[in-house]
């Protein structure tokens, strides 16, 4: 392999103080450094393609971003009467 090839790059990212303590505790108790945690998911999402964590919405984010599409082309109106409010949300458009 060429010696360019295998030098080792300085990666430098900001992270949060307290959830940076909060973890290097963690992997300290493991026996790890950080870099051989970086390291270790940087080989895992080489080998697998994939970024082997799970980043999802809460079911309450999912409503909310649910709703903000639908209503997204509704137009803005002022409903005064519960007869306007039921015929806004039975209006196909």
């Amino acid at each position: 392999m060429d010696s360019a090839m295998t030098k080792n790059k300085k990666l430098q990212v900001n992270i949060n103080r307290e959830l940076a303590r909060e973890a290097e505790e963690v992997i300290d108790e493991l026996g790890l450094t950080p870099t051989t945690v970086i390291n270790a998911l940087y080989h895992e999402i080489v080998a697998t393609g994939r970024i082997p964590l799970s980043l999802t919405l809460t079911p309450e984010q999912r409503t909310e971003l649910h709703i903000r599409q639908l209503s997204k082309n509704k137009p803005e109106v002022e409903i005064k009467t519960n007869q306007k409010l039921k015929d806004f949300f039975n209006d196909e458009d």
